[in-house]
Parts: C-alpha cells; structure tokens; sequence
C-alpha cells in the first residue's frame, strides 16, 4: 500500500468514459444501430460510475486499515495546480481553435454547474456529512 494518500483529485471531479467514434462511419449507421450504439455508451458510462461510487468507500477503508496517512493537498498546492492548469488550457487555446472551441463551450458549461452546485449539492453535502449516521 502506498504510505500516503491525498485527495482531492480536482482534476478529476468524477470519472467519466468517452466513446469516439468516425463521424463518417457513425453517420452511414442505421437509426437503430445509433440507438444500440448511444445506449451501450450511456450504459458503460453509468454502469463504471456506479461501480466506483460503489467500491471507493471499501478502498479507503483498505488504505486506512494498511495505516496510509489519508491527506487533504494543501490549499497552496491546489492553489498551484488550479494556476497552471488553467495557463496550460490558455496556451491550449491560443495554439489550437478546435480546443478553444471546445474547452470554451465546457467551461460555460462549467461555471453554471458550479452556480447550480453551490445552492444544490454542496449544502446538502455539507449537511450530511455533519450528521452522525
């Protein structure tokens, strides 16, 4: 077991699967076939993120049981890694339009996410992670 574990993964607010497809071949695909392929897609997506919602709490009880230290980043470090992400996906988007364009349309999507989240999930969050279940 590795002596140390730090959380969170900002980078990495929820796993997520993709599924790339040739636009030409998906494109010559029956109606049907578009279907079978978006809902196996869909059901990949849902089913590994039920799986890891599932099995992370026994993970960290295995850590916490191997004696790792289970540590919060320091608010400097994601701080610094927050910086240079962001300047990162600046320069991205400088250098290549079809990033910018689609970095641009996530992070509008994004910001209202965050809006939302902050009056939705993150006070019930808060809320029940004070109770004493």
């Amino acid at each position: 077991m590795a002596p140390f574990y730090y959380y969170p993964g900002w980078w990495e607010g929820g796993p997520q699967l993709d599924a790339f497809v040739n636009k030409t071949a998906y494109d010559k695909l029956s109606a049907e076939n578009k279907a079978i392929l978006e809902s196996a897609a869909a059901f990949a997506h849902t089913d590994m993120q039920a799986k890891y919602d599932a099995r992370n709490p026994g993970a960290l009880k295995e850590l916490v049981a191997a004696k790792t230290k289970v540590l919060p980043f320091p608010k400097d470090v994601m701080d610094l890694a927050f910086k240079e992400a962001m300047a990162l996906y600046a320069e991205l988007s400088a250098s290549n339009p079809e990033w910018a364009k689609i970095y641009g349309d996530y992070s509008a999507f994004r910001k209202d996410q965050n809006l939302w989240f902050r009056f939705t999930e993150m006070r019930f969050d808060q809320f029940m992670q004070a109770q004493k279940l």
